[in-house]
């Protein structure tokens, strides 16, 4: 028995349906164990920093009642079953969610593995070291309950909508099928003539609204496809020559914004390095100040014997505080998340700032910031407004050296309007020249010498504002006041929708 070419459409479709609905199936199960296992390995990563950093100092204390309170606290966490804190003579300190110390479970690999998944339980263990000396541990178990709960729901969820959609997919087929294999006949026999070139050729395919319609528009290609011919081969060259040259175009475009985005981060990183520069010449300094008063007190034998433990407190503060410094940095300059948040632009100031305190500092430039009253939120990547910041800032700072300003000042300030937020930042350099006031966001346009400036700084400030904030920068030519004189500069507007 022969099937119609109706029914085979209609079981080859739904065969062709049911082999992808089964691996869009068993795809989601198989991302949603990776993205479960990213996250539970996100999870531990982020608890194992939490935990070295907090248990540091009481396993040194032997203070056991902070221990006994930072478990507790961690226990809160929905996924960790339970925590037990041994120092280095496996004596147990503290034991919170777990009864017998003297049995700890082994340490896993794999939160994932058919051992964790049956006792529905990761156990891992963090050694805590101070200086590469080793304190203790901490044994941690995580649930993985959640994961066995979501993978069968998405499994269930998955094959009632499969079953759903291939039964409307079915009765669908049926109902078109049928509608069109009764005049797919007539519509093969006219579609050859007039492919072999006998454009007269005419059909009728009933009186329904929807074959007349089709019948009509078929008759009115026979007509004018000849005279079609001859213009879509004219607008095919046409097309084809100005489709290579946009293409062509494009593809200079990307690589321009490419070379522009990479000589902005070349920028970026070295005023970064010049900042922590200016940041660590100081601790530096004092460090090499007190080791090289140590040897010179111990050379002479005048060593008081609390001084070696003074100098090492000192020197651990110094070097904690450069530590810290490039932390800063490394968390600014590392690859943007292009997540979008809400984030308190005041935040994001004061984080340029941070960033550009010492060279502000090491410039004689006095910021002054006028607050706004009430928070003021926007949404974006926070480390994308920090750079328009350090950008403007930068650029004060590079004027104000330039024309050797005495009082130099940066002024900040805060407005809100209806649906809008409005940032100034104004110095007092005497103003941008009224000739080129129009062009300094343009990229690679700068009035400094080549090797102090690059030009693409204000211009990728707007880039940000413009296509990632959907907002405006401008900049005018204002009236200053510090220390009782007026002077003149240029102020920088960031409007922000809300």
């Amino acid at each position: 028995m022969k099937l119609s070419l109706s029914w085979k459409w209609v079981i080859a479709s739904l065969l062709i349906e049911s082999i992808m609905l089964t691996l869009m199936v068993i795809k989601n199960v198989n991302q949603l164990e990776i993205n479960l296992s990213t996250q539970t390995n996100i999870r531990l990563d982020e608890q194992k920093i939490l935990l070295k950093s907090a248990l540091v100092a009481p396993l040194v204390q032997m203070d056991y009642a902070t221990i006994d309170a930072i478990l507790s606290e961690t226990k809160k966490i929905p996924t960790v079953d339970y925590l037990v804190v041994i120092d280095n003579q496996n004596n147990c300190i503290s034991s919170v969610g777990w009864e017998d110390c003297t049995k700890l479970p082994k340490k896993e690999i794999d939160p994932f593995s058919e051992k964790s998944l049956i006792d529905q339980r990761f156990d891992t263990s963090i050694p805590i070291t101070l200086f590469s000396q080793p304190l203790g541990k901490v044994y941690l178990g995580l649930s993985t309950k959640y994961y066995i709960q979501a993978k069968e729901e998405m499994i269930t969820r998955s094959i009632v909508i499969a079953l759903i959609e291939l039964l409307l997919s079915a009765i669908l087929l049926i109902t078109i099928s049928e509608w069109i294999i009764k005049n797919l006949v007539k519509l093969t026999h006219s579609a050859n003539a007039i492919a072999h070139g006998d454009y007269s050729q005419r059909i009728n395919l009933g009186d329904s609204k929807e074959t007349y319609e089709l019948q009509e528009s078929f008759n009115l290609m026979a007509k004018n496809i000849e005279k079609n011919i001859i213009e879509l081969q004219h607008s095919n060259i046409k097309e084809k020559k100005l489709f290579h040259e946009l293409k062509s175009q494009m593809e200079k475009n990307h690589e321009q914004d490419i070379l522009i985005k990479h000589q902005s981060r070349m920028a970026i990183i070295g005023e970064m390095l010049n900042n922590i520069a200016h940041q660590w010449r100081q601790p530096l300094n004092a460090i090499t100040v007190q080791m090289s008063g140590l040897k010179l007190r111990k050379e002479l034998d005048i060593l008081e014997e609390n001084e070696i433990e003074n100098t090492s407190d000192s020197v651990m503060k110094y070097a904690n505080y450069l530590s810290n410094t490039i932390d800063d940095f490394r968390d600014y300059i590392k690859d943007y998340n292009t997540k979008k948040e809400y984030f308190n632009i005041e935040t994001s100031l004061t984080k340029a700032i941070d960033i550009t305190s010492a060279s502000l500092k090491n410039n004689y430039i006095t910021v002054n910031i006028k607050h706004y009253k009430d928070e003021l939120l926007v949404n974006g990547v926070i480390n994308e407004l920090t750079q328009v910041f350090i950008n403007i800032l930068n650029n004060s700072k590079d004027i104000l050296n330039e024309k050797n300003i005495e009082e130099r000042i940066i002024e900040v300030s805060f407005y809100k309007e209806n649906d809008k937020i409005t940032i100034t930042l104004q110095d007092n350099a005497g103003g941008v020249n009224e000739n080129i006031l129009d062009k300094i966001f343009d990229p690679y346009f700068t009035t400094k010498h080549k090797s102090q400036g690059t030009g693409i700084g204000l211009y990728m400030s707007a880039k940000i504002i413009h296509e990632h904030f959907s907002g405006e920068i401008l900049v005018k030519n204002e009236d200053i006041e510090f220390k009782n004189k007026t002077y003149k500069g240029a102020k920088f507007f960031i409007i922000l929708p809300l």
